[in-house]
């Protein structure tokens, strides 16, 4: 006997007789089949973060002042659950979101060591948005060799964080994700 696509992924008991077990289903079991396609394909759900340096994690990365327009500096402060610490970051590369807002962090038009973060307009497939979660906690500029960076190791309100060369064990690249 063989198994059909749908048993393979689990979602059809093998008992179901022969009809099912050959591939040709009773209508009503296929048009259940395709009714609930729809909530199998959904995306995952949209989950909000704060984002702590590894080094201080009651720091947040924050949109300074809260004020959301083109420009607004990205700095660390103490982490006060506003709207201003809610980021979005999906898997894979990704625009890091100010959650609730069009807003992304930006690395600017010439990303390079000591650029100053800010938030921008978020665009899709714009370089200078396009970040991803390495597998040791950095946030790293898609095809660019730079890495969202605490500048100077500085966990002062305020700080404004930079991009800067990737390097390996470098503490102030490493960041935390908090739900």
């Amino acid at each position: 006997m063989h198994r059909t696509a749908m048993q393979s992924l689990g979602q059809l008991p093998s008992n179901l007789g022969p009809s099912a077990a050959d591939g040709r289903f009773p209508s009503t079991f296929l048009a259940l089949a395709l009714a609930a396609l729809p909530s199998v394909l959904a995306a995952p759900a949209q989950i909000n973060f704060r984002i702590s340096p590894s080094v201080d994690t009651s720091k947040c990365l924050d949109v300074r002042g809260d004020f959301q327009a083109n420009g607004t500096a990205v700095d660390v402060f103490d982490c006060n659950a506003t709207a201003a610490q809610n980021w979005i970051i999906r898997p894979g590369t990704t625009k890091v979101q100010l959650a609730g807002t069009n807003f992304c962090l930006d690395a600017g038009s010439s990303p390079a060591n000591g650029v100053g973060m800010k938030i921008w307009e978020c665009f899709d497939n714009l370089p200078a948005q396009q970040w991803f979660l390495t597998a040791d906690d950095r946030i790293a500029l898609e095809n660019q060799g730079l890495c969202l960076d605490l500048t100077n190791g500085n966990v002062t309100n305020g700080n404004q964080v930079q991009t800067w060369q990737c390097t390996d064990n470098d503490i102030n690249q490493a960041w935390r994700l908090q739900v």
